[in-house]
Formats: C-alpha cells, structure tokens, sequence
C-alpha cells in the first residue's frame, strides 16, 4: 500500500475510533439501551464501516473503552432523599443543599487537572452524607477514618520518587498500597504508558472483608489508584473496578484510562 493509502487508512481508523469512543460514552454516561433506537441505528453504521475498512476490533475496543468511562461518570452522580437522580451540573429546588452559581472569579484548575464533579455538587453531597451521619457517632468516626487514611495514602504516593520508566513509578505505588494493607498482591495484566491505560488484578482487604455483593465494592481502592495513575501517567485518569472479589471473582479487576478519553487517539 502506497504512504497516500496508508494515511487515508489510518485517517478512516481514527475517526471510526472517535465516534465509536464519543457514542460509547453517551450510551454509558446516559444509560441508553444499545438494542433499539437511534443508538442501535448509529452502532450497526459504524460496524458495517469498520467491518468494510477491517478494523472491526479497534472500533469496537474505543467504543468499550468510551461505554466505560461514560459508566465511571455516570457513578458521580447524586441521588436526591426521594431516589430521583440527578445529573452532574443540574439541581433541583427539592434538594437538601440548594444550587448556588459560583460568585466571583474562579479559581484556575492545575494543569492536566479534569474535574470529576462540580464543587457546588461535591458540597451538597457533603452535606448530605454529614446530614445522614449526625447522631451516629460510631459511623461518624468511621467516616472519619475513611477519608483520612485515603488522604494519608495518597499523599504517601504523590511523595514517592519517581521509577526510570512509567511503570515502574506504577509498580512502586501499587507495592507502597501492598505495603500500607489496602491491598494484599497485584498483577499488572496490562500497561501502555503512550496511552496512559492499564490493568491491574488486585486482592483488596476491602472486597475480601466484605462478603458477597452483586456489585464492585472497592470504590476506595479506585481513588487510591487514581492517585497511582496521576502520579505515574502525570494526568487525571479515570479507574472502574469491572469484577470485585466481593462477587465471587478471584481477584478485583480494574482498568486505568485518561478521563479525557484520548487513549483511543
């Protein structure tokens, strides 16, 4: 194939694995169904193009990858006392914290930082989880103590020399959450520092404390590695845990991503 060809090809790849990632993370962040609608209309379009080109599997890898991270921020949404849920950026005049606009200047973002909630809705969940908690001493103080030992490790791993190489900084950090007790062993099953994605199995005291669970409980593990990935990636990365020990898997699984997506690029 001609240098003309080639790029032509590469060109046709990227833009596929662009739609897919952006219809993807729709579908994860809106809960759509993928079986009926414009949604099944748009996902069968880009199959049959890919299909055609050959590249069905890097399609259908970015728009995984897309339906992921849409799911990841689907979770940081807040639900009202009534059970409504609402979205991340909108409020309702029913909620216990009222929506404010910001007044004032804002304050500048550090650089790579990609804000994973509104402050406005980061205090209303505050607020809420302190309202639901007074009275309740014993939970207060374990509150309390989540949320301090998750800050005394992550400042743990922001202070750890950097490795040669991305993954050993990677490794260095894992082994520093082995050694503090969050987690027991690990394996890094995947790793692409050019991407800015991994995957790593982990055996949490968390998930292994817990019992059964229909659902991923290490939600705290995923903060902690999120640190791991900004300290190694030097960007704000997104991680969801995809099997927990806690639903009767061998290990917890989760899987490591930019939070702006641009590991499909």
């Amino acid at each position: 194939m001609t240098s003309e060809g080639n790029r032509s090809s590469d060109g046709v790849l990227g833009e596929l694995r662009r739609l897919a990632f952006e219809l993807g993370l729709e579908v994860g962040e809106e809960n759509h169904l993928e079986s009926v609608g414009w949604v099944n209309s748009k996902l069968q379009e880009i199959r049959e193009v890919a299909n055609r080109a050959g590249i069905f599997e890097e399609v259908r890898e970015a728009y995984q990858k897309g339906k992921k991270l849409g799911v990841a921020r689907r979770s940081c949404h807040t639900t009202l006392p009534q059970g409504e849920f609402v979205k991340k950026g909108s409020m309702r005049s029913g909620s216990r914290i009222a929506a404010t606009e910001p007044s004032g200047p804002r304050m500048p973002k550090p650089v790579g930082f990609i804000e994973r909630i509104p402050p406005d809705m980061g205090l209303r969940a505050a607020v809420n989880v302190m309202t639901f908690v007074a009275g309740r001493p014993d939970v207060k103080r374990d509150l309390n103590g989540l949320l301090a030992g998750i800050l005394d490790v992550q400042e743990r791993i922001m202070d750890i020399e950097k490795g040669d190489s991305q993954r050993e900084t990677f490794e260095r950090c894992l082994r520093l959450l082995a050694e503090v007790g969050w987690v027991e062993k690990f394996d890094l099953d995947s790793f692409d520092d050019r991407a800015a994605f991994a995957v790593v199995r982990l055996n949490t005291a968390i998930a292994s404390a817990f019992g059964r669970s229909e659902e991923p409980m290490c939600q705290p593990i995923c903060t902690m590695l999120e640190t791991v990935g900004r300290k190694a990636f030097d960007r704000s990365v997104v991680v969801v845990e995809t099997e927990c020990v806690a639903q009767g898997k061998h290990a917890c699984r989760f899987e490591i991503a930019p939070r702006d997506g641009s590991a499909v690029e």
